[in-house]
């Protein structure tokens, strides 16, 4: 499993086969399990009754920040 970072394009897991899944952005990290998230798609957000706050087990990394 890859760790999550702020800035990190993220998902919820198991949702890989759906043609519409929500896609957030990590804001920061509130302890080691749990990580603040502003979803882009508040429509899909809504759908699926999401919060701004996620687990590190639900969520899947799309596509990781560059850090330099």
């Amino acid at each position: 499993m890859s760790d999550i970072k702020p800035g990190d394009l993220v998902t919820l897991k198991g949702l890989s086969k759906q043609d519409e899944r929500p896609v957030g952005i990590v804001k920061r990290i509130l302890d080691n399990k749990t990580y603040e998230i502003f979803w882009i798609n508040e429509g899909l957000a809504t759908r699926f009754a999401l919060v701004n706050f996620a687990k590190k087990h639900r969520l899947e990394v799309i596509s990781s920040a560059v850090r330099q």
